[in-house]
């Protein structure tokens, strides 16, 4: 393949296999079969769509399971796309890719351009635990963000009548070794909105802790009204010095700094899983590198089976009607009418019909556009042109499993690059070793794969 004028390499479709694929194929198995015994009450209950996920995953970028055909009219040459499997909160490809999308349509069609700020609400192990039992408590969470946030602006612009920042709300539950760890990534507007639209700045200067009493008010009295805590548990978290409650507004992006908008905005929306911390090793435990020491576990890495490994990425995986990003404020739908930022339909009309003609319809060239230019963003070089003579190449077929199987084998085996995965050869790994070297001393216990588990079972923080 012809390099850019810059030598960049350019775009290469992903590996069909992974280590993370691996680790799903070998142990998804095992662990639908001892989930809720082993680690419900760990990691809290698996939805049964969880399972789809899993399995969708596992065919993501692998043309056995089907794929585009693409050809240059003008040399011929050709190419294979394989589809991807679109799940959240599991694909470290899809992940980022929806995370690239939404941050360039957040830039250049919704962001006002004002100076933001990045908001990270911490909540207390304490209150940890009931987000894996009930995953609705991370909108309720979101809205008492957005609600302090507004009334510690609010006290700021006493004059103004109805004062509103523009708000992002971001959920995560997972930490940088993939602990529960629920908490609130947040990008706001540094000021407010009034009723005409007109943008207030705040102070450059503005002391945020008091933001971080309101946010600790509020989310105890929520998880209080949900009956997630009790009066005691909230009368001795408001006794304790440091509450656990933590807030970070550290890092503000200028107004006109749309990229490094942008790029805030691609780690808020971050899938959780790094491939390049992630090792499978051949002894057939997992190594997950963090980015940072973790003092509660007193160590930088995961080291845990497989099966345990996929149950902690199970409380991360986000289901097709989960709400994930929350807009609030000014980046409300209401509010962007009312400032004009949106514009109304005045004549009611008949919604379009889509049709598919002999060639691509509308949806499908929209879509597509996307996808390149979204490659072409990231690898800066364009996928839809020719490798051999760089002309435009053009989409033949779209050729889909099972209906389509004998189809994608015998073009698979014409391109000799038949390998599905029933047939590829794999590394042989061995099932985890118990370590014996204090097997024959009676007063040392023996190593138990639960011993490297992320956190104790039960509520051990709330003897």
């Amino acid at each position: 393949m012809p390099l850019p004028a810059d030598g960049h390499p350019g775009y290469r479709p992903r590996a069909p296999t992974n280590d993370l694929k691996d680790i799903v194929e070998d142990h998804l198995e095992e662990l639908l079969r001892v989930y809720d015994e082993r680690f419900r009450n760990t990691y809290g209950p698996m939805h049964p769509r969880v399972k789809d996920c899993l399995e969708s995953f596992i065919r993501c970028g692998d043309p056995h399971f089907g794929f585009l055909r693409v050809r240059c009219p003008d040399c011929g040459h050709d190419k294979i796309l394989p589809f991807s499997c679109k799940t959240r909160g599991l694909c470290p490809s899809c992940g980022q890719k929806r995370a690239i999308a939404w941050a360039e349509r957040m830039v250049e069609q919704v962001l006002p351009d004002v100076p933001y700020l990045q908001i990270v609400f911490t909540i207390p192990k304490m209150l940890r635990r009931a987000f894996l039992f009930d995953r609705s408590l991370y909108g309720e969470l979101s809205r008492v963000a957005y609600a302090s946030t507004r009334e510690f602006f609010g006290e700021h612009f006493p004059a103004l009548d109805d004062p509103v920042p523009a708000m992002i709300v971001a959920p995560q539950s997972f930490g940088n070794l993939l602990t529960c760890h629920p908490h609130l990534h947040s990008l706001s507007s540094l000021g407010v909105f009034d009723r005409e639209g007109t943008f207030h700045a705040a102070p450059a200067d503005l002391d945020f802790s008091p933001l971080e009493e309101l946010f600790r008010e509020r989310t105890l009295e929520m998880m209080l009204r949900r009956e997630k805590i009790s009066e005691e548990r909230v009368e001795l978290l408001r006794s304790w010095h440091h509450s656990g409650f933590n807030l970070d507004a550290s890092r503000k992006v200028d107004a006109g700094d749309r990229q490094s908008l942008e790029s805030l905005l691609q780690y808020i929306a971050r899938p959780p899983v790094s491939l390049r911390r992630l090792s499978y090793r051949s002894d057939g435990m997992v190594h997950y590198q963090g980015s940072k020491f973790h003092p509660g576990l007193g160590r930088d890495h995961q080291l845990v089976t497989g099966v345990e490994f996929l149950a902690m990425l199970v409380p991360h995986i986000s289901l097709r009607w989960e709400v994930t990003i929350r807009t609030y404020g000014a980046l409300s739908t209401t509010k962007r009418k009312n400032f004009g930022w949106i514009e109304e339909k005045t004549e009611a009309s008949a919604p379009d019909v889509l049709t598919v003609e002999e060639e691509d319809s509308n949806f499908v060239k929209v879509r597509r556009r996307n996808w390149a230019r979204l490659i072409a963003k990231v690898w800066l070089s364009d996928p839809e042109a020719c490798p051999e003579c760089g002309g435009h190449m053009r989409v033949l077929a779209a050729i889909s499993s099972p209906a389509q199987d004998d189809v994608i084998e015998r073009i698979l085996r014409c391109r000799n690059q038949w390998q599905p995965p029933w047939e590829r050869q794999r590394l042989p790994r061995g099932p985890p070793r118990q370590l014996e070297l204090f097997q024959d001393d009676p007063g040392v216990s023996v190593w138990d794969p639960e011993d490297e588990n992320q956190d104790p079972p039960g509520d051990w923080w709330l003897e």
